[in-house]
């Protein structure tokens, strides 16, 4: 199982919140939102783009970097728009269509391998 995997590649990967988004075009995407990480660091960025995350949660939203303030801008729909129309697939059916064989599910996994210099 993927999640077994967790513990065994400490210091290889960075934790990510996949939210399953939609556009106002109908098309389905993942959003891969950073974490803080295990010491407690937390960018503008990353937390700008969990704030922006869990707001599209309720209500349409566009978001834009700003360099400046080292963070993303948030803007919500000012009228009413019309709620998304979801396929009707489940969260890890997604996951196979969006990542197909680039799934990292084993320890001899090629990305794996090389990120350890065995190949």
């Amino acid at each position: 199982m993927v999640a077994d995997l967790v513990p065994l590649l400490i210091g290889e990967f960075v934790t990510k919140t996949l939210f399953t988004a939609i556009n106002r075009q109908g098309t389905v995407f993942f959003w891969p939102v950073r974490l803080p990480s295990p010491e407690g660091k937390n960018l503008d960025w990353w937390r700008s783009s969990r704030e922006a995350a869990e707001l599209a949660m309720k209500s349409w939203i566009r978001v834009r970097a700003n360099m400046n303030l080292g963070a993303y801008d948030i803007f919500q729909a000012e009228s009413v728009i019309s709620d998304p129309e979801w396929p009707q697939l489940g969260f890890w059916e997604l996951i196979k269509i969006a990542f197909r064989d680039h799934l990292i599910d084993r320890l001899d996994h090629p990305v794996i391998k090389r990120l350890r210099g065995q190949l």
